[in-house]
């Protein structure tokens, strides 16, 4: 609208319209995602803007484009089984959690970006080694289960899975203090620095206490770290979210100058545009300290987003690329606590030799004894719930549960009474 030789527009907040005055120049810019625009959108609106498609593919060159197609070949191969009737059955986004259908140009337009940071066209680089540590990254976003299928896929026609098996195992993480001492040891070897990285889980959120049993041990090895762990689903509004990220970033670090912030959230798939929303508003925060304060910080953030299991067909983005880190965790708890044995030991074994004996490859790994002990104490309430007492006690069962429980805990038969138990259970 122009009144007086000035351009007005109309700014709406719900039944709201103010007359606005703007520049000469002013271009009015809206992005949004393709499917929202065709079932929210009205029609008049959408005809009177001049429309583009944006992708990834818009800002990567001609051969960043084809070395994305052979990714995109080798998720495919990566993620089908041989045989299987129904090509659907397992699914790119069920191998690697968090992928769609940009995720492999998103990763190639990063790679290049960081191999060659002085080659703004992005062109003329190394296919096969920006191809290679493309793959490297999407190792880190696979499932555990697809690496047991990994034999059996169309990969495996022509490549030799072992390597690829063997380095998902060297990458591997086996649950987050290992992934955040790595994390320290390795990143914060450098006195200064942000560094953020989006986790993936299957498994249960921590509670309190778990936060509390990762500070101790991260304490033991790195000396003093802070962890503040946070929900998504504690917030009401953007204000209070923002206040806490505001007095973390704030927070006087302690003598190791290391503060660890651990943002979780639940029903990722669902709550995919909070999470995005989230992210943004800590790198905001963060651009904003750093204009505020000349020195630097040296602080690790941890989004931790548990995922249902089929997530392929929703709309949560696990790659974020820039200065963000992706990892899938399975069990974001230790081996210690939950008893699991490891995943390079299962593979590829009946179910009886699983309770047969194992030498542990690392100090990191506890015995075989442990492992079952575990085992057997997560599971013996359920187990001892399907016994059926001829005279239907429930008293029975109580006693039943009590008395096994107190066996395991004892420090003169645990050992030997797990070692009868896994011996009947191996015949």
């Amino acid at each position: 609208m122009v009144l007086n030789n000035q351009r007005y527009v109309d700014l709406g907040l719900g039944t709201q319209r103010v007359k606005c005055r703007v520049h000469d120049n002013f271009k009015l810019i809206v992005i949004a995602d393709k499917k929202t625009v065709c079932e929210r959108f009205p029609t008049p609106l959408v005809n009177r803007l001049e429309k583009h498609f944006l992708n990834m593919s818009s800002v990567v060159p001609e051969q960043g484009i084809r070395i994305s197609e052979h990714l995109r070949e080798w998720v495919e191969e990566f993620s089908i089984v041989q045989g299987s009737v129904d090509r659907n059955s397992f699914k790119e986004g069920g191998t690697f959690i968090g992928y769609q259908e940009d995720t492999c140009i998103s990763i190639v337009f990063h790679v290049i970006k960081q191999m060659y940071p002085n080659n703004h066209k992005l062109e003329c680089v190394n296919a096969v080694n920006v191809l290679t540590e493309c793959k490297a990254e999407l190792l880190k976003m696979v499932a555990t289960d697809a690496v047991f299928r990994l034999k059996n896929s169309l990969l495996s026609i022509h490549s030799d899975v072992n390597e690829l098996m063997e380095q998902y195992f060297n990458l591997r993480i086996t649950s987050l203090v290992e992934y955040l001492e790595k994390m320290i040891a390795v990143e914060g070897k450098n006195k200064i620095g942000v560094h953020l990285t989006l986790a993936t889980t299957h498994s249960r959120l921590l509670t309190d206490r778990d936060v509390d049993e990762f500070n101790q041990r991260l304490c033991e090895v790195k000396n003093k770290v802070e962890i503040m762990s946070l929900s998504l689903q504690q917030f009401q509004t953007e204000q209070e979210y923002t206040r806490e990220i505001q007095v973390f970033l704030r927070k006087e670090p302690g003598a190791s100058n290391k503060t660890v912030l651990l943002v979780q959230c639940e029903r990722g798939e669902d709550n995919a545009k909070l999470v995005a929303c989230a992210r943004h508003m800590v790198e905001d925060e963060l651009k904003e300290r750093r204009r505020e304060e000349a020195t630097k910080i040296n602080i690790f953030i941890v989004f931790l987003i548990l995922l249902n299991r089929q997530t392929y067909g929703t709309k949560f983005v696990s790659y974020c690329g820039g200065d963000w880190k992706t990892v899938h965790i399975d069990d974001i708890r230790s081996l210690e606590y939950t008893g699991m044995l490891p995943m390079s030991f299962v593979i590829g074994k009946q179910i009886y030799e699983l309770f047969e004996g194992y030498q542990p490859d690392t100090k990191t790994f506890p015995t075989h004894l442990v492992c079952q002990k575990m085992k057997f104490t997560n599971c013996i309430q359920n187990a001892a719930s399907r016994l059926q007492d001829q005279n239907g006690s429930e008293e029975r069962t109580y006693d039943r549960v009590r008395d096994i429980l107190n066996i395991l805990q004892d420090i003169h038969y645990s050992d030997t009474f797990t070692e009868l138990l896994c011996q009947r259970l191996a015949k």
